[in-house]
């Protein structure tokens, strides 16, 4: 930190503290001066006389004395007014800014709202500036050393609790496209949910996209039913985000150890460090292998190192019993410190084929991983065994030891993931749930419509979802609100996936009870109604121009091809809800 970066924090923590050791210091001499004064001239003047008058220097009306005037009451001439004026300067700044903050929000529309002003919160909102985006931070920290870089980046702050409805209120969050929480605990963001759903009840257009961190990994889990209830809120749409979570699934799909593999072989894989991070890396690749494996008997195999390994793993193979189809699992329970974990590399270098692919290292202190990475990179390096180091930022510690294969120096396997850059950013923020959902209704709906028989010339939502009006995009997420609504309409519930199998799940079909078509009946009313609402309405052709559409009539009334692509959608949702991390269960 250089001197004068230090300097300002110090004023910011201090100034008013300095400020009133210098105005008592200079009243204190104001007072002396003026006493002794008396005494010169045989004034005759009391204390409280001698107290007003050094009072009154503040307003410069009592300065103007007889002679002598010490050396105390001349300082105090000047320091008085000074610190005075310096105090109304700061208090009309200070003023001046809230005011203009109010300003600027009575015009704001769409614009973001960030909860917490954290390492994750400033990135986010410089991000979203940087997007073209309009930015409201909340942060209840006054003296955050963040705050005056966001302000002059272009963000509005407010101070103050987040999960304030009257706080809220003032942001102007009914006219919000988005609020994202991001304080340091996962209650203040739960609470900060609560009342956005709350002040949302008052929206008048459009849904409020809610999207918070929740830090405890079980309790986000736990949660994530939440996202996706069945009795959504027509104005409220809440997205959960775990940085530990989406960060293994980057952290996997940037580096699969299935990449390159020999099709008769199964991937090593050693994780070391069990935490939040590597749990949800082991899941996450063994996931993946579900889905890359080549045969379907080959396991994955994975050594766990972690000072309570056995035991962690034990509780996953719990929650997650698919694990253990899918994978064979060496736990250790080892000091990473110890000289022990030297001992354990060389039994993959004992000349048998049993060393690593790939080491996933996902240690909590970056100083303790970056000391491992650089030890087994040491005693793998011949192998050339690619190892991959989370981090929570690497700043200039990438720079030094290379990112890459390609890099043909010392740290040549060595790679870094750097863990807010790839999670925290304004792009993946908004790729929540209820985003991945909209956009694989794009994908459904562009394949129907493409394919045989299928209507959809001079269609103009024929396109990639990047390519999609903002308003056809809320089409989609709207649709994807209505999911929840028909499944329970046919007796079933959305719940975190936990069977890597949900999306085999089959629907009923037979006469007595024929879930498909009540459900494809069902959306199809929906999307009748909200087309109406939109201005559209009955027509022998399709015409955008016009608003007119065959298809808008009752579901008896509909051709049978036409009934049948609703069914074809409703017998998809297992696959899409799999895709979205859900699966269908039984009410």
């Amino acid at each position: 930190m250089g001197r004068g970066r230090l300097l300002r924090n110090l004023w910011a923590d201090y100034s008013w503290f300095i400020i009133i050791l210098f105005g008592s210091i200079s009243l204190i001499l104001g007072y002396i001066g003026f006493s002794k004064n008396s005494q010169a001239i045989e004034a005759g003047r009391t204390i409280l006389d001698n107290l007003y008058l050094t009072l009154g220097l503040i307003s410069l009306n009592s300065g103007a004395v007889p002679s002598p005037i010490s050396w105390e009451l001349q300082v105090a001439r000047f320091m008085v007014p000074a610190v005075t004026a310096y105090t109304a300067f700061l208090a009309f700044t200070t003023i001046f800014i809230q005011q203009t903050e109010r300003v600027r929000l009575w015009f704001l529309r769409d614009h973001i709202i960030i909860c917490g002003l954290g390492r994750k919160g400033f990135r986010l909102a410089n991000q979203f500036l940087q997007g073209g985006h309009r930015v409201v931070v909340i942060e209840i920290d006054d003296n955050n050393e963040w705050i005056e870089n966001i302000r002059s980046a272009g963000a509005v702050v407010i101070h103050g609790d987040a999960a304030d409805t009257e706080l809220l209120k003032k942001t102007k969050i009914n006219q919000a496209s988005c609020l994202i929480s991001v304080v340091g605990d996962d209650g203040k963001n739960s609470e900060v949910a609560v009342s956005a759903e709350i002040v949302s009840q008052t929206r008048n257009n459009g849904k409020l996209t809610c999207i918070i961190h929740i830090f405890d990994a079980q309790l986000w889990r736990l949660l994530r039913e939440k996202e996706l209830d069945a009795g959504n809120n027509s104005r409220f749409r809440l997205e959960l985000f775990n940085i530990f979570d989406r960060g293994a699934h980057l952290m996997v799909q940037g580096n699969p150890p299935w990449a390159d593999l020999d099709p008769q072989s199964s991937p090593h894989i050693l994780v070391v460090g069990l935490g939040k991070m590597g749990q949800r890396v082991l899941i996450e690749a063994a996931r993946g292998w579900q889905l890359n494996k080549p045969t379907i008997d080959k396991k994955i195999k994975f050594t766990l190192v972690d000072l309570n390994a056995t035991n962690k793993l034990e509780g996953l193979l719990i929650q997650h019993p698919r694990l253990e189809k899918l994978g064979e699992y060496s736990p250790v329970d080892m000091d990473i410190l110890s000289g022990e974990f030297d001992k354990l590399v060389n039994r993959f270098l004992d000349g048998s084929r049993c060393q690593p692919d790939l080491v996933y290292i996902c240690l909590d202190n970056e100083t303790l991983s970056l000391q491992t990475g650089l030890r087994l990179n040491n005693q793998l390096r011949k192998y050339r065994v690619p190892i991959v180091m989370r981090m929570v930022e690497s700043g200039g510690l990438a720079l030094l030891i290379g990112s890459g294969l390609e890099n043909q120096n010392s740290f040549g396997y060595l790679r870094i993931f750097d863990l807010l850059d790839q999670t925290c950013t304004a792009e993946l923020m908004q790729r929540g749930t209820h985003e991945v959902l909209a956009r694989n209704l794009h994908s459904v709906y562009l394949k129907l419509a493409r394919s045989p028989g299928g209507d959809g010339s001079g269609d103009d939502v024929l396109v990639p979802w990047e390519e999609l009006s903002p308003y056809i995009k809320e089409k989609n997420r709207r649709q994807a609100d209505r999911i929840p609504v028909m499944l329970a309409s046919a007796g079933y519930c959305i719940a975190p996936l936990q069977d890597w199998d949900a999306e085999n799940l089959t629907f009923n079909e037979n006469k007595e009870l024929d879930e498909v078509t009540q459900m494809a009946q069902m959306e199809h009313e929906h999307w009748c109604q909200e087309k109406k609402e939109d201005g559209w309405r009955f027509g022998p052709e399709k015409n955008p121009l016009k608003k007119t559409n065959p298809s808008l009539i009752p579901w008896e009334e509909l051709p049978e091809m036409d009934q049948e692509k609703n069914k074809e959608f409703i017998r998809g949702l297992p696959h899409l809800l799999v895709q979205a991390g859900f699966q269908i269960e039984n009410q």
